[in-house]
């Protein structure tokens, strides 16, 4: 009876404290838990919202630096004005000493007049960067003469006389081959460019040493007149707009040298030793204004 009751006692007894543990041991798993993971109360911070962004697997890539796309090839036309440099020397020969009656002298014609044609080439680009390449060809107006008389003597004096000294230069054509390398902000491309310059050019010139009356005494000229194709180089800038995706226009400067000509006449009548010598620089300036159309 002793042991039964005694057994009894002690299954009470583990049993109560089993029921007592137990709450126990939960309270200080959850305790365990929340340390472990911050609550917003604890970091201060409000709580993160779940969005739909958030479920997806990837983002869209941001967009490019630039929309417009320079790259490809195009043709196009232009039109413009050039004006330019023909500054013209009258060297006589065999000296100035000798031939007297001329001194040296510079005349500075000043051609001008429209131009126009057209233009094809190239485009890379990368990023705000674009590198190409164009070639133009154009047909121009540009033209100018000077004259100067009476004609002065070696002495400084005026030569008797109607004489006079005249020059022209009169360019029918002239093209460029140039690289071109520029900045693009979206659609507008802003651009140097420089490289070959070539083209046709007309030259004549006159030193005429006439009476001024009508005397059966001889005068004498040294008249030339020829055309040539010249080469040289260019250099300038511009700027491109785009209007939509194939077509865009531009405005743009250039500057070109194509050397210097020169050439000697020999009097007529012949009257040696006596010569003169022309030498014509040949240099312009040209703006124009074009599109574009773009494969």
């Amino acid at each position: 009876m002793r042991d039964r009751l005694s057994g009894g006692l002690i299954v009470g007894a583990l049993a109560l404290v089993l029921a007592l543990a137990a709450p126990h041991s939960a309270s200080a798993q959850d305790k365990k838990d929340s340390a472990t993971v911050p609550n917003a109360a604890e970091t201060g911070e409000p709580p993160v919202p779940r969005t739909e962004a958030a479920t997806k697997p990837d983002s869209p890539l941001p967009p490019p630096a630039t929309s417009y796309d320079w790259t490809g090839g195009y043709v196009g036309g232009h039109v413009g004005w050039g004006w330019g440099r023909a500054d013209t020397s009258f060297t006589p020969l065999p000296n100035a000493t000798l031939f007297i009656d001329l001194r040296p002298t510079t005349l500075r014609p000043e051609p001008s007049g429209f131009n126009g044609g057209a233009q094809g080439g190239y485009n890379w680009q990368t990023g705000h960067f674009v590198v190409g390449a164009e070639a133009d060809l154009s047909w121009s107006r540009m033209s100018g003469t000077a004259r100067v008389t009476p004609i002065i003597m070696n002495n400084g004096s005026a030569f008797p006389g109607a004489g006079f000294l005249i020059t022209r230069q009169a360019t029918k054509w002239f093209g460029t081959l140039r690289p071109r390398a520029g900045f693009a902000f979206d659609k507008v491309l802003v651009y140097g460019t420089g490289g070959l310059a070539y083209g046709n050019v007309e030259y004549s010139a006159n030193a005429d040493f006439r009476p001024g009356t009508a005397t059966p005494i001889l005068f004498f000229q040294y008249p030339v007149a020829f055309s040539k194709t010249k080469t040289g180089w260019t250099a300038g800038g511009g700027v491109e707009v785009g209007i939509n995706q194939h077509w865009s226009w531009k405005a743009e400067y250039l500057y070109y040298d194509l050397r210097k000509e020169s050439i000697t006449a020999n009097p007529v009548p012949v009257n040696p030793p006596f010569q003169v010598a022309y030498g014509w620089q040949t240099k312009a300036h040209t703006f124009n204004v074009g599109v574009n159309f773009r494969f």
